[in-house]
This record gives C-alpha cells, sequence and structure tokens, in this order.
C-alpha cells in the first residue's frame, strides 16, 4: 500500500429525500468523514449512470438531476454545489485508457444524479473538491469490475473513490414497521461478512444466495461495491454506518484502506 493513499468508500445513499432528513445514518456518515483528509478529487460511480461501455460524465457538469418522483417539493429546490473539472477528467480518462479501459466521455450527461449529490450532501455540508463521475459499465461481469477497481486504486494518492448505491435495494418491499425484515437482515451480514473478511470468492458468487435476488430485483445498486473492492489496497473493509430505513433498506457502508 502507497504510504499516502486515500480510502475507497461504499456508502448506501437511501432514499433522495435523506438529505432533508435527521437520521443514525445522516449523523453516522457526516461524523465519519470529518474523519477523513480532503483529496485532491473525488471518483464517483453511482448506481444511477448505467452504460453499456465505461463512460465518463462531461466535464462541464455542475448542476443536479432529479432523477426520481414522488417526494416534496422542497425535495426538487435543494441545491448543493458541486462540479467537475476538465484537466481532472481528462487525466483520469488517460489513465484509463493506458491501461486496456474502453472509455469515453458522455458529452450529453451534465447534471449529476442523485445517488452523487446525496451521497456527497451526506458527507459534506459545503464541497469545494472537484467530482469526476463514471459510469457503471453493465456490460462488465463482476471480475471485470474489479479489474476497473484496480486500475482506478492507482489514482488513490490523489482521489478519493466513491461508490454510492445500496446493499439492499427492494422498493416494492418497503414499509413503514419498524421490524426489519427477515430476508434482508440475514443478507446484510452476509454482506458484512464477505466484505469483513475480504472473501472475494463469496463476493463474486454472492448472486447465488437464495435471498440475493429478493434484495435486489436488479443488481444496479449492488455493484458499485465490486469496484469498490478492487479499488481497495487492503481488502477488508470496515463498517461505518448500520441502520435500516423502511424494513429492508440496508444503509450499510463501508470504508477500505481508512487511515492510511
Amino acid at each position: 500500500m502507497k504510504s499516502t493513499t486515500f480510502p475507497s468508500l461504499f456508502i448506501s445513499h437511501g432514499a433522495p429525500n435523506i438529505v432533508l432528513q435527521n437520521t443514525q445514518s445522516n449523523k453516522n456518515i457526516n461524523s465519519f468523514s470529518k474523519t477523513l483528509k480532503k483529496p485532491k478529487y473525488i471518483i464517483i460511480f453511482s448506481s444511477h449512470y448505467l452504460t453499456k461501455d465505461l463512460k465518463i460524465i462531461n466535464y462541464t457538469t455542475k448542476d443536479l438531476m432529479y432523477d426520481f418522483y414522488g417526494f416534496e417539493r422542497e425535495l426538487y429546490e435543494y441545491k448543493y454545489d458541486i462540479s467537475s473539472n476538465k484537466d481532472i477528467s481528462l487525466k483520469v480518462f488517460n489513465h484509463l485508457k493506458e491501461n486496456g479501459i474502453n472509455v469515453s466521455i458522455d458529452a450529453l450527461r451534465t447534471s449529476f444524479d442523485h445517488g452523487v449529490w446525496t451521497c456527497l450532501a451526506l458527507m459534506y455540508e459545503k464541497i469545494d473538491i472537484p467530482i469526476i463521475q463514471l459510469s457503471l459499465p453493465y456490460s462488465y461481469s463482476y471480475e471485470e469490475l474489479i479489474h476497473l477497481g484496480e486500475i482506478i486504486k492507482e489514482l488513490k494518492d490523489e482521489a478519493m473513490i466513491i461508490g454510492s448505491g445500496g446493499i439492499t435495494h427492494n422498493l416494492r418491499g418497503i414499509s413503514h414497521s419498524n421490524e426489519i425484515k427477515k430476508y434482508a437482515k440475514e443478507f446484510n451480514e452476509i454482506v458484512i461478512k464477505t466484505i469483513e473478511e475480504a472473501d472475494e470468492n463469496s463476493l463474486i458468487n454472492i448472486t447465488k444466495e437464495k435471498s440475493f435476488y429478493q434484495n435486489h430485483p436488479s443488481s444496479e445498486h449492488f455493484i458499485p461495491l465490486y469496484i469498490i473492492y478492487g479499488s481497495a489496497y487492503n481488502k477488508k473493509g470496515i463498517s461505518f454506518n448500520s441502520e435500516f430505513m423502511y424494513s429492508n433498506i440496508s444503509m450499510e457502508s463501508f470504508a477500505f484502506d481508512k487511515g492510511n
């Protein structure tokens, strides 16, 4: 591991209106962020930006995307100042190209989806760090996602890497009950054990768990974890937030390479 390495984080971002709430997750994630050194830039992968092949968001981006419906009006008026950066975007782009990764700049993607800005707003009340967003390439196998993380890892002397998604994400199963649903709790415990033990084989084969598709009818909220795992020098992650919301939505979040 390099002597000066920023961490890799997987953050379960929850519902977008979490930025208007005062949950335990808000407190835990914000408190954790205060223990982190400031990186030169952040590279982020969000579950809400999927493309067939890897893309980098337009480097002029500074707007928020309100890519959801049915929430309170205040959320659609929410403002959070973040922006990308041309020089750093091109640096990341060239690094990927030089390492054999097929990547292109997405000129049409000119706003940050809520997986980005809600995640960052939980961490920082205000942010003056350039945000470089990469897509989730759905044509990649889990092994290829881990390899992508391994390539991105080489930028961690300057960059913090964040994957924004959810350890569980079954919106049809949500309720306002205080009782955590068994299938969600059991799967969450499997993921914690897998990450704490750096069990790469179990991570790659986790879709074989009987409750995987009950927790993830589609897998886009889980797959950022593969990239984050790959981007870690120390594959043993630690949880820095544990909470269930809406009875089945795990807010479990993990840090890798913390303290280096």
